[in-house]
């Protein structure tokens, strides 16, 4: 059954990119999300992650080593890297972001919610590190803030479709089965045929049944969580 891997979300993450600095930006307007150029002040005019010019190069090297050393499985060697450009850039979000997912794949869960945190506290409506933030809070089993930091993403783009994943994921897990339903619905309607459509369907599908049954328990199968790396 096709999910939502790390690698294919890479790639559905390389494939409507706009590049900027080695980050992966999204070009929204409205007032609920801020536009490329709005994130590019946050970033260099407000001087949260600015490095000079030759620094910058150095960085967007650092962080194409990274991302192919990370979708190649080379965990030892992503790790090395974004240490490095870490060093380079202390206060990068997407940075600590990248890193956090390296330490995600490493199963070191405590310090990988540690770096996402610093991601949303130098970027606020970085809505890509509030889902991997929520991603890492689900693995340790805090549900209430992996529900929280969902939240979070979705109030800052309410149409992020990976978000609305994940989170039906969750409510299914705590038997919160209408709004998990609502939730894969959402997904459903912005997945715009490049995420698994047919996958949400047949988790509505289950969940409909059980609620009409009065089942309280409902098999989710091979769930799996969709992170966003910035490239």
């Amino acid at each position: 059954m096709k999910q939502f891997s790390l690698i294919a979300t890479l790639l559905l993450a390389a494939s409507t990119a706009t590049v900027f600095t080695g980050c992966l930006l999204d070009g929204g307007s409205s007032s609920s999300t801020p536009s490329a150029e709005s994130e590019k002040e946050a970033v260099d005019g407000d001087g949260v992650g600015a490095i000079t010019d030759s620094e910058t190069s150095k960085l967007t090297a650092l962080i194409e080593e990274g991302n192919a050393a990370l979708a190649a499985g080379d965990l030892r060697l992503a790790t090395e890297i974004f240490e490095e450009a870490e060093e380079l850039a202390p206060d990068n979000p997407f940075v600590k972001n990248n890193l956090g997912l390296v330490y995600m794949e490493k199963e070191y869960f405590s310090l990988a919610a540690s770096h996402f945190r610093e991601a949303v506290e130098l970027l606020p409506y970085y809505y890509k590190a509030y889902n991997n933030l929520g991603n890492c809070y689900y693995k340790l089993e805090y549900y209430d803030l992996s529900a929280e930091a969902y939240e979070e993403a979705l109030r800052i783009k309410p149409d992020y479709a990976l978000a609305h994943w994940n989170y039906a994921m969750l409510l299914e897990k705590n038997g919160e089965y209408l709004d998990a339903i609502r939730h894969w619905q959402r997904y459903i309607a912005l997945a715009e045929g490049e995420g698994d459509v047919a996958f949400a369907r047949d988790r509505i599908a289950a969940l409909r049944d059980a609620t009409a049954n009065g089942s309280e328990n409902v098999d989710p199968g091979e769930l799996e969580m969709g992170y966003i790396i910035d490239d």
